[in-house]
């Protein structure tokens, strides 16, 4: 019986996911950060709001906000925090970590609405810039791949 149960569970739950797909896009947003500086480092944190854009994937482009904190320092760097895209009954969330030395990786941890049951994982990369710009702008570029469930 218990054999019979995992064979029908394989059959199943691959039918009600549809396979991995690349995403790729960037967020965009004024820096909306504080930083305090010790000795040894730094802690910071921000709450940056702006808009994400897509150019490989089926998620809709819209409104992001990203939140984090970590400690910095010459020879390494910690922090975290999340982001949440969409806005209303369709959004999606992930959790990201600062990796020293190599992008940060983000893992999507809950989402609401049509894309309720996504899963996922991949890398991103930030920049500040400030040359077309009166205030320092984060853009962060990422990518990786997502499951949505199939729709009704």
């Amino acid at each position: 019986m218990f054999r019979t149960a995992l064979v029908v569970a394989a059959l199943i739950v691959p039918a009600l996911c549809q396979s991995g797909e690349r995403i790729s896009g960037e967020n965009s947003y004024v820096l909306n950060e504080e930083r305090f500086h010790f000795d040894t480092g730094t802690y910071w944190r921000q709450d940056n709001d702006g808009s994400f854009s897509v150019t490989e994937g089926p998620i809709d482009p819209g409104y992001v906000r990203c939140l984090g904190a970590g400690f910095g320092g010459a020879s390494e760097s910690t922090g975290g925090g999340l982001c949440i895209f969409g806005e209303g009954k369709d959004t999606f969330t992930w959790r990201w970590e600062v990796h020293f030395g190599a992008p940060n990786t983000w893992t999507v941890v809950g989402a609401t609405g049509k894309y309720l049951g996504m899963q996922g994982q991949g890398i991103a990369k930030s920049q500040i810039g400030s040359e077309f710009f009166a205030m320092a702008h984060r853009i962060t570029e990422w990518e990786g791949e997502i499951t949505l469930p199939k729709q009704p």
